[in-house]
């Protein structure tokens, strides 16, 4: 094990934080115009029935965040520059979506099947490559953001990007309206503007002046696959980070359907996606300086506490709202309740569970506790798929009820956290 290169240059870390911060800014933007909460599960029923289809949505995307990050950290262990992988990774993210949109565009009008089969290739793509990317992107802000300006950074990141993606609902309404563009059209439009967005914010990100870090000699895999047992057994708390985080993911059971839910039961027009989207994006702008000031003062423990109790009571007020099927009315105002804090859920949960990682991990094993960790918990992403499965055979209001029950269980083992402070070291 070695300490090789210098320490950051004060420009090129005032750099790094910058372009962090738009890259965080244009990835927000991108992301709402094909947001997997209400877009894209709105999108797939307009090409089948299957709630199945609906779970696979948010099966992918979490599998291929967290499935290759393991086999990625291993890669990444001995490597001292991350940056070149990210790269790799940007583009192949890239061809993903541009793949969706010509597919998509020739083939719904007369061939859905095909057309869904195509989104789901694209998007598994541009998913995977994600999960590619994120140990090395991770590295490089743990590499180039001081601890105690994490909360800012990514606070900075969501707040700003929460704002331009509470335009995008505005268009998102617009481009779904009946005024607006015929299917298949309204939905190749929202993926490419989703490209147009994502696309510049990983050039600028790949930017940053990267500074060489500690590293270890490279493993055969099946012997660094090994050691992942070792430092969950012999590191307590990261075990519990590790537990907190897959019972509080559990409450992802229900997120697809809380937008079909709504078009199916309460019958709301699918330009109210739109709507909904702008309420979770207000929800991010609300939310998020309140997420970065717990974590710059009171730690990452207190965020997550915070996150947890949050993510239980959007899945309890969408069971109370379902208790009421016969009040559409006041059930589709009701569930703004649900969608405004989810975005803020998902950007906090990113920002707290990296954070307390960051001050608990050591410099030259980071890469492993972060494939170890998102690894683990890329078995939630089969949770969307047993909730559509277990809508057809109960109802949406039993799934409701085990993400509420979840979500408990996720704040009782946040709540066993050791605390830590923003700035304490592993």
């Amino acid at each position: 094990m070695t300490q090789i290169g210098p320490n950051l240059k004060p420009a090129d870390a005032r750099s790094a934080y910058r372009r962090g911060i738009a890259n965080g800014i244009l990835f927000a933007i991108g992301l709402a115009f094909a947001d997997p909460v209400t877009v894209l599960p709105t999108f797939v029923s307009r090409l089948t029935d299957s709630e199945l289809a609906v779970g696979l949505i948010a099966g992918i995307g979490m599998s291929g965040w967290f499935l290759p990050q393991l086999l990625t950290a291993n890669y990444l262990q001995s490597r001292p520059y991350k940056r070149p992988l990210y790269v790799f990774a940007a583009f192949l993210r890239s061809m993903g979506l541009l793949l969706i949109i010509p597919l998509v565009y020739f083939l719904a009008p007369g061939n859905p099947a095909a057309a869904l089969l195509s989104f789901f290739l694209g998007y598994a793509l541009y998913a995977y490559s994600g999960g590619m990317s994120g140990p090395a992107f991770l590295d490089i802000v743990a590499k180039t953001i001081p601890a105690n300006r994490l909360g800012a950074f990514f606070g900075h990141r969501q707040f700003w990007g929460g704002l331009g993606a509470i335009g995008c609902g505005v268009f998102v309404r617009f481009i779904l309206s009946a005024e607006g563009f015929a299917f298949p059209v309204n939905y190749c439009l929202l993926f490419a503007l989703s490209l147009l967005c994502l696309a510049p914010g990983w050039i600028i990100f790949a930017g940053i002046r990267e500074p060489p870090g500690k590293v270890e000699d490279r493993q055969p895999l099946l012997p660094f696959l090994r050691s992942a047992p070792g430092i969950i057994r012999t590191h307590r708390e990261y075990r519990l980070l590790l537990i907190s985080r897959l019972l509080g993911g559990c409450a992802a059971i229900a997120l697809p359907f809380y937008i079909i839910y709504c078009r199916r039961v309460l019958e709301v027009p699918e330009a109210t996606v739109g709507i909904y989207l702008s309420v979770q994006m207000t929800g991010r702008v609300v939310l998020i300086p309140l997420w970065a000031w717990l974590n710059d003062t009171r730690g990452p423990r207190a965020l997550l506490l915070a996150l947890a109790a949050s993510s239980l009571g959007a899945a309890a007020l969408a069971l109370l709202i379902s208790l009421f099927p016969n009040a559409p009315a006041f059930g589709r105002v009701a569930f703004a309740g649900v969608f405004f804090p989810l975005a803020a859920i998902a950007g906090g949960g990113f920002m707290g569970h990296t954070n307390y990682l960051f001050a608990i991990a050591p410099e030259e094993r980071r890469p492993l506790y972060i494939g170890v960790q998102n690894t683990l918990f890329a078995f939630t992403a089969l949770l969307p798929l047993l909730g559509g499965l277990l809508i057809g055979v109960t109802s949406f209001r039993f799934v409701f009820l085990l993400a509420a029950v979840m979500g408990l269980l996720g704040l009782i083992a946040t709540a066993l956290l050791p605390a830590r402070g923003p700035t304490e070291p592993g």
